[in-house]
């Protein structure tokens, strides 16, 4: 009877083992599968919460150098760069996105760059369920594949070139030929291109010289701090003279300068500082230029 008993308990507990060996390994199974994720260049893109986007992806590549996240409003193009990972050759990574426009609908793409140059992009997702596949780990990358794709990618690319601050698109160059649309830029310009947040568009920053102020050789401040007036054939020509203040007031005028060697007092102005002036020869204008009305000393 004691021997049937204890058949009876080994019996139950070896059950109760079984059991737990059991939810032990679908509770590991579970864990196995909520951890994968998608391989390059699929990727996971997971809404946290408001506000908060998840972009995971399972690196298959193992000589990977640059892992860059970038997002954008678009689906296909003004993609802006949000995160590059320090360590781009982990096989498993990710990044949070904790600063997700709320009410905007974003997309989220991988650019992934290879030893040798060699890059890709991902195609673009937005938020949505996640779905694990089975992880495969690639040894190497197919060269001629790639060299392949990545020509077909730049034979299709364009570059936007815009002027100054992106208010006028002034040419849509080649991916292929745009080295040596920049080349000739920099070679025969004093122009200046600038990149942008997004891949495909540059800006042509115009170079404007700052002026040089010459001073008049007929109407000028003399060492003593007055306004001078030399016009050689003063007697031969009609000279009239508009004189304005900065805020292009006009302030006299001679109408018929009668002399070759004049001198005005300072007392014709009222304050000291820049005045332009007109200097007109028989009614046509001869120079546009400044002079400086300096304080009594």
């Amino acid at each position: 009877m004691f021997l049937i008993i204890y058949g009876l308990l080994s019996l139950k507990i070896m059950i109760k083992r079984i059991w737990i060996c059991c939810l032990v390994f679908v509770l590991v199974l579970s864990i196995y599968h909520l951890n994968a994720q998608d391989t390059l260049p699929n990727f996971t893109v997971r809404e946290l919460a408001k506000g908060k986007v998840q972009v995971s992806w399972v690196n298959p590549y193992n000589k990977v150098v640059q892992m860059i996240v970038q997002r954008s409003f678009d689906s296909t193009k003004y993609f802006r760069s949000i995160f590059s990972s320090i360590s781009p050759w982990l096989p498993q990574n990710g990044f949070v996105d904790n600063n997700v426009p709320i009410g905007y609908k974003v997309y989220y793409r991988v650019h992934y760059v290879f030893e040798g140059g060699e890059y890709f992009f991902t195609s673009s997702k937005s938020p949505q369920n996640y779905t694990p596949i089975k992880i495969t780990r690639i040894t190497d990358v197919d060269d001629e594949t790639n060299d392949n794709n990545n020509k077909d990618k730049e034979a299709k690319r364009e570059i936007k070139v815009y002027r100054n601050n992106r208010d006028t698109l002034i040419n849509v160059i080649q991916y292929k030929e745009f080295k040596r649309y920049r080349d000739s830029i920099i070679k025969y310009t004093k122009d200046t291109i600038q990149n942008t947040e997004y891949d495909d568009e540059v800006i042509i920053k115009t170079f404007i010289p700052k002026p040089v102020w010459k001073a008049s050789s007929y109407i000028f401040t003399n060492d003593k701090g007055f306004i001078r007036i030399m016009l050689p054939l003063a007697k031969q020509n009609r000279y009239k003279i508009i004189f304005y203040n900065e805020r292009n007031e006009q302030v006299f005028t001679i109408k018929h300068v009668k002399e070759a060697d004049l001198i005005l007092d300072k007392s014709n102005f009222k304050s000291a500082g820049w005045y332009f002036f007109e200097l007109y020869e028989n009614d046509k204008l001869k120079e546009r230029n400044k002079i400086f009305v300096g304080k009594d000393r």
